[in-house]
């Protein structure tokens, strides 16, 4: 029985019918070893191989590349994306990869444009076709890079009910339980299932690995931290700013705070806190999926069927665990991350910060709190801040982390008739509806009420013109170190801590709220179908046929989750200011890191006609055709793509096939949106600090991408040894691509170096990107903007530069009969020959040289991670109910991009580090077992499997989490405990 490893180009026959369907078309007959390339894996395969999920399914394939579904908000592809799962073969990002369910389409991430694979229920999973091999032709648009079909059971008739547990060390477990129910009603069948998936959370400081010093590698920690830098002033108070500077300082510096609660004492021209939001992260977030499934199989008579399905489906992850709070990178004061708030001396952490600080002077001369107008006082601007870090965030009192949540629901259903006209003559109509909905939110500080609750007018009911700073329903945030007991990720005491200066959780809770938004995507989808065969046969049986049409209509709509975050409401840097409207500035909204959104919906509709034959010219020779038009309406056009295959099988034992077509893929109707969206990087041109990066759609000049692709590959079948080898290629024109922000954020930022700086440089303020990043103080000033100062960078989705990537897929499996049992052996292997990038020419300048991507960590450019060799491979033994299964994964090491040429990677104010100049490869073991009881009232099956049973570390690499995602495997040695029952 071939396992994971192995890449079997067939099919299983449908028994009732002796017939054989295979992912890729739509003709009947067509053979086992087909002209294109299709893997299959059955139920009991997944099971041999202790898979009970689709991601875990996924991230063995070595035709795929980076995928979603682990927790990995630090990559700017995965932020947003918590519980959703994807699929990413040859990594050419997952909206170039069709997913469908029993070979209709399957439910997408609302307005993200590929189908969240976690909504499968996998339970109810028969086998699974993934057809490595461009099929646009057949399928549409998304089916560039290939297509992955989910197969239900068919005809199940009893009871069959499964449970497993995952042991990882410093986490509570993961859990799965499932229970299926088919029966058989005169000439109907209905299965019905229900499945649970439960995974625990797992905090990064659970593994060391994450916990690399800030001199080694600086990817995770920040400049702008809580101990922050505060500047005493004395004198004329004027939005903040004017006054007497009467010192500088560290907060809680005089007694170590910084180096007691984990920080690095640092300066940049004057002394910070470097903050590592690491510790409050997790590997694992703690998520509930649950799904319910029920179809219906209905003999209407000999020649007439029907067939329906439904799926519920929802995860729930319900405690995200984010930065105790973000940097800021605006204020009430305007664009930029310092000097935008500022804390009177009638604070209560002040005088506190003035002793522990060591700096002179202020704390008794008066202040009249709650005006911006001119006095006599004390006070003290912020220099760089976030509001709580190191002391943790009051309203979680067990991490200290802010704490975020995602929650998708989704309902798909579909139906259809088949009718035999004839032994040569078939139809089927299909509609296929679902409608996927997420809320996610992460929780961020509205900077206009920061700034009154540190003038001691914070809260819901306090009234600013009759209240009383600190009185009542009126409170003080203090902003300083002395209000935190400890840290929590680290039970570390906080020596600045002084009692009953502590945060009031409430008062926060009204300071930071949640910033997200509430999306919904529906699609309906009908197809008409029509196959059969003719009368001509050349010597190898008659010519076979399909042709048909699809009509897709798509719906999306986001709004806010709430009104802070709603740019009617709140466009401007003040909260519920409405004067910037039709400015430059019109959209900024109130937060002070993360951007807002307004109420979007959009809708696109798809037509389709496509037909397709096979020509057997002979037993040993066939040739088969395809195309298809697909027409977008509006400005993306339509297309025409045809796609040809042929077989060839000179003799018994060996087949050689080959493959070409076009593909066609039109713009989401998102990226035509005029609104934008925010995402987060760490901008190498601000010092790796995280910006907000605003991508906008491009509703005037965003145009489809075409690619050609080709497949040439031979399979040899002898004596129980089958072996497989296909090149493949795919030429990409027009791409559909986002500006790349880190390019025009260091082509602005290419001045000279900031004098005392090895790496900050200032602004070229003529540069032809500049109105593209938003500064400090709204302007960039030739000489004194440097890249500290960046605070936003606009991205704009286009059709960027062309690609083009080729590889090789290998294959083999042998068995055998061994003793009293079947020994088997096999591997599966993808080879990346070659992943260029043409020129990105941005306002007629090279914004982005070409390169090659393959081998390289890619972490801030196309397309990701790309590891020249992904393989795996296993060795199995079956006899007397008992499978026993040794496991193998090897995913080949990159170089970091970054450090081409360079002697170091990066340097810090301790000096140079090449922390993961190279990722180095990862390999990892698992040992799986299954045992049948000899039970004949009842099948029941033990299930057992030690994943990563050396307990490998994955590599080092200059990211935040200090490795790779997309290569190691994170979560050290797992047990896995499991049984399936069934009766």
């Amino acid at each position: 029985m071939p396992g994971l490893a192995h890449a079997q180009d067939a099919q299983e026959a449908d028994e009732q019918e002796n017939i054989i369907v295979v992912t890729g078309s739509f003709i009947r007959g067509t053979p086992e070893d087909a002209a294109v390339p299709v893997d299959v894996f059955s139920s009991e395969d997944l099971a041999q191989s202790g898979v009970s999920s689709p991601l875990e399914f996924i991230k063995s394939l070595p035709s795929v590349g980076a995928v979603l579904g682990d927790s990995n908000q630090f990559s700017t592809a995965s932020q947003g994306f918590q519980g959703n799962g994807s699929i990413n073969l040859r990594g050419l990002g997952p909206t170039r990869t069709l997913v469908l369910f029993n070979g209709r389409r399957a439910i997408s991430a609302p307005g993200d444009g590929f189908v969240d694979t976690n909504l499968v229920p996998f339970f109810a999973v028969d086998r699974i076709e993934l057809l490595k091999d461009g099929a646009a032709a057949t399928y549409g648009s998304d089916a560039i890079a290939g297509v992955a079909n989910f197969i239900t059971k068919k005809g199940f008739e009893g009871v069959e009910m499964q449970g497993d547990y995952e042991s990882i060390k410093g986490s509570d477990g993961n859990w799965t339980s499932s229970i299926v129910v088919g029966k058989n009603f005169g000439n109907a069948n209905i299965l019905a299932g229900f499945g649970w998936q439960h995974r625990s959370e797992l905090g990064t400081k659970d593994r060391d690995f994450t916990l690399v010093p800030y001199e080694v590698n600086p990817s995770g920690w920040s400049a702008v931290g809580n101990p922050a830098t505060y500047t005493p002033r004395l004198g004329n108070i004027s939005q903040g700013r004017a006054g007497t500077t009467i010192g500088i300082g560290l907060d809680g510096s005089s007694v170590g705070a910084c180096q007691a609660l984990s920080g690095v004492v640092d300066s940049i021209g004057f002394p910070i806190c470097r903050f590592s939001f690491v510790p409050f992260d997790n590997l694992i977030e703690e998520e509930d999926r649950y799904q319910g499934y029920i179809q219906a199989d209905v003999e209407l008579s000999d020649t007439f069927r029907f067939h329906a399905e439904g799926l519920y489906s929802r995860t729930d992850l319900e405690s995200l665990a984010y930065s105790p709070s973000f940097p800021a990178t605006q204020g009430p004061l305007g664009s930029g991350s310092a000097n935008q708030f500022f804390v009177p001396s009638s604070n209560p952490g002040y005088r506190g910060f003035i002793q522990q600080s060591g700096l002179a002077g202020g704390i008794a001369d008066p202040f009249t709190p709650g005006t911006l107008a001119a006095n006599n006082g004390t006070y003290a601007t912020i220099i760089l801040t976030r509001p709580v870090a190191l002391g943790g965030n009051p309203r979680d009192t067990e991490r200290g982390a802010g704490r975020g949540s995602a929650k998708n629901e989704a309902w798909r259903f579909s139906g259809g008739f088949e009718k035999d006209f004839s032994d040569n003559f078939r139809a089927q109509l299909y509609t296929t509806w679902w409608r996927s909905e997420r809320d996610a939110f992460a929780p961020d500080v509205i900077g206009s009420r920061l700034q009154a609750a540190l003038e001691g007018f914070g809260g819901p009911n306090c009234v600013r013109a009759t209240g009383t700073a600190g009185v009542g329903n009126c409170g003080y945030f203090n902003p300083f170190i002395n209000s935190a007991p400890s840290n929590l990720p680290f039970n570390l005491a906080n020596p600045a801590y002084i009692p009953g200066n502590e945060n009031d959780p409430a008062l926060f809770s009204w300071i930071q709220v949640p910033n997200g938004t509430h999306q919904v995507e529906e699609q309906t989808v009908i197809d008409l179908i029509f196959s059969g065969e003719l009368g001509i046969d050349f010597g190898g049986g008659p010519i076979g046929y399909a042709f048909g049409g699809q009509y897709r209509e798509n719906d999306f709509s986001s709004r806010s989750l709430n009104r802070e975050p709603d740019l009617r409401f709140n466009p401007c840097f003040i909260e519920g200011d409405l004067s910037c409207a039709g400015t430059s500035t019109d959209g900024v909204g109130s937060f002070i890191f993360l951007g807002g959104t307004r109420p979007t919906r959009v809708g696109q509709n798809v037509k389709a006609l496509f037909a397709e034959v096979n020509v057997p010219i002979s037993d040993t020779l066939e040739i088969n055709g395809a195309i298809r038009f697909e027409d977008y309406g509006g400005s993306v056009g339509s297309t025409i793509n045809p796609k040809g295959a042929i077989r060839w099988e000179p003799t018994d034992w060996l087949v050689l096939r080959g493959s070409i077509g076009t593909t066609f893929a039109g713009p989401l109707a998102t990226q035509v949106s005029p609104n934008a969206v925010t995402s987060l990087a760490g901008i190498q041109a601000a010092g790796n600090n995280f910006k907000s990066v605003d991508i906008f759609g491009n509703p005037t000049t965003l145009g489809p991408e075409d690619a050609l692709t080709y497949n040439i590959g031979a399979v040899l079948d002898y004596g129980g040894f089958t072996f497989s080898v296909d090149y493949w290629t795919y030429d990409f024109n027009g791409r559909i691509t986002t500006t790349p922000a880190q390019a025009i954020a260091s082509g602005a930022i290419s001045g000279g170096l900031v004098p005392g700086s090895t790496s900050n440089r200032f602004a070229d303020c003529s540069n032809v990107f500049i109105d593209l990043i938003t500064f400090q103080g709204g302007v960039c000033t030739q000489g004194v903007t440097n890249g500290l100062d960046i605070s936003r960078v606009r991205t704009d989705w286009v059709n960027g530069p062309g690609a083009k990537t080729s590889g090789l897929d290998f294959a083999l499996d042998f068995t055998t009969e061994v003793g009293p049992g079947v020994f088997s052996i096999g591997g599966n292997a993808s080879h990346v020959l070659k992943f260029d990038f043409e020129d990105f020419v941005l306002r007629g300048v090279v914004v982005q040289p070409g390169y090659s991507a393959d081998g390289f960590t890619n972490y801030f450019r196309d397309p990701g991670t790309i590891s020249k060799w992904r393989g795996n491979a296993y060795v199995n033994y079956n006899f007397s109910g008992l499978n026993l299964r040794y496991g193998f994964k090897y995913v080949d090491g990159v170089t970091d991009d970054r450090c081409v040429g360079l002697a170091a990677c990066a340097t810090t104010s301790f000096g140079p580090t090449s922390f993961g100049r190279e990722v180095s490869s990862y390999t990892q073991h698992d040992f799986h077992a299954t045992y049948n009881l000899p039970i004949s009232a009842v099948d029941v099956q033990l299930q057992f499997s030690v994943e990563n049973f050396t307990d490998e570390d994955p590599s080092a690499a200059r990211l935040e989490v200090s490795y790779d995602p997309f290569i190691g495997n994170p979560f050290g040695r797992i047990f896995r405990f499991g049984a399936k029952v069934g009766f």
